[in-house]
Formats: structure tokens, sequence, C-alpha cells
């Protein structure tokens, strides 16, 4: 534990001593917008078209696990502007009131099965027996790290629900908790998951990285069978992938009531621990109580939920909700 702050303390430094000599090289205002992993792609995009509207920002993406994200800011008091997660229910779980008292869900996506035509059973997976091949024993598969990063406490979340949905206990047993010290029981009806903050995985078959983006480049090196990905990364890296059941792919609000039975408690032991139900998924957005650049970051979080937004994300398969959610006192030139 000791390590790992000091690492993200050290990597803190850099990161602030590069903001800083970038500012003064280029003369322009910075906006640092502190980002999930599954939204570096389309914020890119988006922080292109921002510039040639406002050529004396300079716009800085640091991706991470949304967790870990919210976790700079809140632990480490890290320079953020704009904070855009990949579960809008962070923000209030773990940022009100004292740094944000907002936020803006703004789209969804949904959790497949990737892989490539180098993966183990590559020719013959399918949306109903994923779970089959996964349970292989020389297949090698992956997920973030819970603690971390939303896409991986969601996969464990869907392994879950998928021992539910197939009436298989063995399922969560056996990609699960047989291989990690996470553990389970059911309480009135709920299937309560825990993961320790101190994640520990045995074995050669699963590997867990910080963020799920992190799994992609093991899976084009053959190194790794599948991984957990949202449908938005695997369309823009141009893997393949296997869609779940909609019971299982926290991609259909119609099936609330299902996700909702399966319910994971991340950073376990620790004053951090936070419990997260099973439910569909949205992604959210803020400008933290203490960001520095407030008036670019309204300027970019209006042009993120407009309609260019929405062309950017669409345009890499992420879809926008029919209308943005508003939680807390949300600024009325932000709303539209």
């Amino acid at each position: 534990m000791i390590l790992v702050i000091i690492t993200i303390i050290s990597a803190a430094a850099f990161s602030m001593t590069y903001y800083f000599s970038l500012n003064i090289a280029s003369g322009k205002r910075q906006l640092v917008v502190f980002c999930a992993g599954s939204l570096y792609i389309p914020l890119e995009e988006l922080a292109a078209k921002y510039g040639q509207q406002h050529a004396n920002v300079e716009v800085v993406i640091e991706p991470s696990g949304s967790v870990m994200a919210v976790r700079k800011v809140t632990e480490l008091g890290r320079r953020c502007d704009v904070l855009a997660v990949a579960d809008y229910r962070l923000i209030p779980k773990m940022m009100f009131t004292e740094h944000a008292d907002w936020c803006i869900a703004f789209a969804s996506n949904e959790v497949v099965l990737t892989y490539t035509n180098s993966s183990r059973y590559a020719d013959v997976i399918n949306s109903d027996n994923w779970i089959e091949v996964l349970l292989k024993p020389d297949v090698k598969y992956g997920f973030s790290n819970p603690n971390d990063d939303p896409c991986g406490y969601r996969a464990v979340t869907i392994l879950g629900l998928a021992s539910i949905y197939y009436g298989g206990p063995e399922v969560f047993e056996e990609l699960v908790t047989e291989v990690t010290n996470i553990y389970a029981e059911e309480v009135n009806e709920t299937l309560h998951i825990y993961v320790p903050a101190d994640l520990e995985v045995g074995g050669s078959r699963l590997v867990v990285r910080s963020k799920s983006v992190d799994l992609i480049a093991l899976l084009e090196a053959g190194s790794l069978d599948y991984a957990f990905e949202y449908r938005s990364v695997a369309v823009q890296h141009n893997l393949s992938f296997v869609e779940l059941p909609p019971e299982l792919s926290l991609g259909s609000p119609e099936h609330t009531d299902f996700y909702a039975k399966a319910a994971i408690h991340i950073m376990c032991g620790t004053e951090q621990e936070k419990m997260i139900e099973g439910a569909p998924i949205v992604y959210g957005v803020t400008i933290p109580s203490f960001a520095e650049n407030r008036g670019d970051a309204a300027e970019f979080v209006k042009m993120l939920i407009s309609s260019v937004g929405e062309e950017v994300f669409e345009g890499l398969g992420q879809p926008f909700l029919e209308s943005p959610i508003y939680i807390g006192e949300v600024p009325e030139e932000l709303k539209v």
C-alpha cells in the first residue's frame, strides 16, 4: 500500500511539473481534464474541436480508471478542471459536497467480451457459450481492477449476475473467488461482492490491470484471450467482441431490477469503502469545486453535452442519453 501511495504521489509530481512547463512553453491557458480510460479517445477528438475555437487554451487530458481519477482530486489534491467518469454515481458518492456539488449524466455504454483472431476458441465463441469458453482451463481472461476502474467492478458484477442468470454458482466461484481474494455472500436475495483494497490475484488464467484499456495491448499481443471492455472501446480499437445477454451487459435500462440483484463493495477494509449496486451504465461529468480554470471548464462541458459532443461520441460507438440527467446544483449555463 505504501509503495502504491508513493508511486501515485511521484506520478502526481511529474504531472504537475509537466503541466507547468507546458504552460510556460505554450503561453496558453491550461484546461486539465481527468477522465476514464474509455473516454480518452472521444475527449481527445472533442479537445481538437475545442482548440479550433479556443486557440489560447491548451487542453491536457489524463486518463485513468474512474475511481482513481476521483481519488486524485479528493485524496491527492491534484489540479483538475473537468472530471469525466464512466459511472456518474462516483461523483456524488465520493465527491459531494466538499469536492463537487453537481454532475451531469450524459452517455451510456454496455460491457462486451473482447477477443482477437488469435484467441483460443475464437472460431466458436458466441453469446450463448461465452461462459463455457471462459471456464476452459487453457483460456486466459482479464478485467480491470475494481478498486480503480468501473469497468472492473462492472465485469465482476456481471460475473456475479451470470451465476444467477445461468443458475450456476460455480461460474462466479471459478472465474472470481477461486483466483482472487474477492468474496461474496447473499443477503436478502442480493449477491454482495467484496473487493479487498489490496486485491490479490492467484494463478495464471486471470489478468488484472488498473484500467480496462490497459488489457488491449495484451489481447493484441496474443498473451490474453478475452477481456471485458466497453462496447465503445471495442469499436474504437477494432476488436472482435461477443455481445452479452441484455440481462448481463448493464446496457439495458429495462433490466435495471435484475442488475440490482448484485452489489459490489470496493476498497473493502478502508475508510474509502463504497457499495455500488448493479445498474445500467451511465457516464458523468463535473467541474470540481476547486478547479483553477472554471471559465474554460464550463465552455468545454458545454461543448461535451452539445450536439457537437454527441456527434463525436456516437461516431466512436458510444451513444448519448436521450437527454442529460442533472444531479445536484448544476449551473444554469450548463443545462441544455
